[in-house]
């Protein structure tokens, strides 16, 4: 009889399509699934984060929005994602995206072709990354079998090679390598890491994007503080960056959600659009953040830099336009986790140091009256904390005030005051599309600022500029420089008048700075210099060696957002800090980040911390 039911048994099944052998008695546990629910095959990034990291589910994540004080969205994706509609992604405001190339040296993404094509034909800057298998071979046998996949090109829209550096991930419900550190030692690690960012900088020239997490890198390569002059990329899936990887003190960008509106992971970069433009411009290395000002009262604009210094902000200025630095205007001041930005903020004529910071509820502004370290004179707060912070002279009598723009609408809304105590808007009106970077100057020498805005897109800079504080048309429209340049405003000439300059960082000249002396655009530049580096330091005073450490590095602050930098470069934003980056323009609008440092547009707004 128990014979029978088995041949019973067996009849169903068969009917059913169905075999005995395919009903263990115990089934194995199906082993964990990846994004696109199907099991996992190979790695992504954040694959092998520990559940105690990990973040919160999909349905609360799905419509969260990105972190206040952060306006440059991106994502991080692979073929998990399955075919990408980049038109969409783009319309939905995406500006760069990591999309996976390689795995080890057995692992290539089907998916990256597609993707590195239509990012880039929608006008989003993309670059490759590879997941790190340091149990497989070496770092720079990975970093040769990466970079014959990356399509790597040095042409403005490409973004640094990354290397995704994290634990081991399950794979059939069995780690791939001993995790969390791979079965590696930490000396292993440091050197897998080493030979892989070296190879990417012998062939291509650009350094590294890391992407890591201190609770890995930290136990793992033992604190290495090594990789501090690459760009960091952190995970971290909360709401502020808590604590960073040994050897960096800021980030560029930030991985905080795994799900989200976009396809992918959920990124921010910390800066304005000018300064991620630049990242994708300068593949040597970060940039110091150029600031500019009239320092000596003489009614002329003329360069800065501002690079981090250790948690200080090192300033290094010049009353020239031809790159010779003036050694009595080489200090330090400000707080890194604070966005710099420059500004006349006692009305003597000469612009001096400030910061703006992009945590709590509104921006703080640090300002001081002199080139000196030490505490702030005028210490005051206005505007939303999401509100890009800008700086000017608003009704003409000489003192640099606060501003704050909002770009969460079609149009920018802006709103400024004219006091530095108890500061109230006094002025709201709309102007400029919000898709375009908000930047003031005054366009036509009556001292008083308004508004304009540049793009970021097409083949060159375009200016929209108006000489009305109230709103309404566009009055003024311009073009000057390759988008692939860091744009910035600023009176060039001592006639009262702004006008349009850029930063070319393409190359390996150095910051070639080119200003236009006029508003009728063209391609032609009346003043061209070098002032800066484009790999590691400012330049130093004659006679006084370069500081070693590396200009405002790719390197995030740990503070995950920095205060927006109000006046870095006349008319521009200023976005240091974790915030968005100092502007370049004199009438510098304050935003900064103070992880990624990249140069903003002068004359913009400042980027949110």
């Amino acid at each position: 009889m128990k014979r029978l039911r088995t041949i019973r048994r067996a009849a169903l099944l068969a009917a059913l399509g169905l075999s005995l052998t395919a009903l263990p008695a115990a089934a194995a546990p199906p082993g964990p699934l990846g994004p696109d629910g199907k099991p996992v095959t190979d790695g992504w990034a954040g694959a092998g984060t520990p559940p105690s990291l990990a973040a919160p589910p999909a349905t609360a994540r799905a419509l969260a929005a990105a972190p206040s004080g952060y306006p440059v969205t991106g994502i991080d994706v692979s073929h998990h994602q399955g075919k990408i509609d980049w038109e969409k992604v783009a319309d939905k405001g995406a500006r760069f995206v990591y999309a996976k190339a390689t795995e080890g040296v057995h692992y290539v993404d089907d998916t990256f072709t597609y993707n590195y094509a239509n990012a880039k034909k929608n006008g989003i800057l993309i670059g490759a990354y590879h997941f790190a298998r340091p149990d497989r071979t070496n770092g720079r046998t990975q970093a040769d079998f990466f970079l014959d996949r990356a399509q790597y090109r040095n042409d403005g829209r490409t973004l640094p090679p990354m290397l995704d550096i994290e634990w081991p991930y399950k794979l059939g419900g069995k780690y791939v390598a001993p995790s969390p550190c791979w079965g590696e030692s930490k000396s292993d690690l440091g050197r897998f890491i080493r030979d892989f960012t070296q190879r990417v900088h012998e062939r291509t020239g650009s350094k590294t994007m890391i992407y890591t997490n201190p609770n890995w890198w930290n136990p793992c390569t033992g604190s290495n503080d090594d990789f501090g002059d690459h760009y960091l990329f952190v995970s971290s899936y909360t709401e502020k960056v808590r604590g960073l990887p040994a050897g960096w003190n800021r980030w560029t960008l930030w991985q905080y959600a795994n799900h989200g509106k976009l396809p992918g992971d959920q990124n921010v970069f910390n800066g304005n659009l000018a300064e991620l433009q630049s990242l994708a411009a300068n593949p040597a290395g970060p940039l110091p953040r150029p600031v500019v000002g009239d320092w000596d009262g003489n009614g002329t604009m003329t360069p800065g830099l501002v690079s981090a210094e250790g948690d200080t902000w090192r300033w290094r200025l010049s009353n020239t336009l031809d790159g010779t630095p003036d050694p009595a205007l080489d200090f330090t001041y400000g707080d890194v986790g604070k966005a710099p930005l420059v500004g006349d903020w006692d009305g003597n004529g000469t612009y001096t140091p400030g910061t703006v910071d992009a945590e709590g509820k509104r921006r703080d502004f640090y300002l001081v009256n002199s080139f000196r370290s030490g505490p702030a004179d005028i210490h005051t707060g206005f505007g939303d904390i999401e509100d890009v912070p800008v700086v000017g002279d608003w009704d003409g009598n000489g003192t640099f005030t606060p501003g704050a723009v909002d770009g969460s609408g079609k149009l920018h809304e802006w709103k400024l005051t004219n006091t530095f105590a108890k500061p109230q808007t006094e002025l709201s009106f709309e102007y400029g599309d919000s898709a375009k970077t908000p930047l003031v100057g005054d366009w036509d020498g009556n001292r008083t600022f308004t508004p304009g805005t540049v793009d970021m897109d097409g083949e060159r800079h375009d200016y929209y500029l108006t000489n009305a504080a109230t709103g309404g048309p566009v009055q003024l429209r311009l073009g000057f420089g390759a988008v692939f340049t860091v744009p910035l405003v600023g009176d060039w000439n001592g006639d009262k008048v702004f006008t349009p300059g850029v930063i070319d960082a393409s190359g390996d000249a150095g910051l070639v700075w080119q200003l236009s002396n006029n508003l009728t655009g063209g391609d032609v530049a009346d003043v061209t210099f070098t002032y800066g580096t484009t790999g590691t330091a400012a330049p130093a005073p004659a006679g006084v060696a370069a500081s070693a450490a590396p200009l405002p590095s790719p390197v995030g602050t740990a503070s995950p957002a920095a205060a927006p930098t109000a006046s870095s470069a006349p008319g521009i934003r200023p976005d240091a800090a974790p915030s968005r980056t100092t502007s370049v323009s004199p009438t510098v609008s304050p935003q900064a980040t103070p992880s990624g440092s990249h140069p903003h547009p002068a004359g913009a707004a400042a980027s949110r911390p």
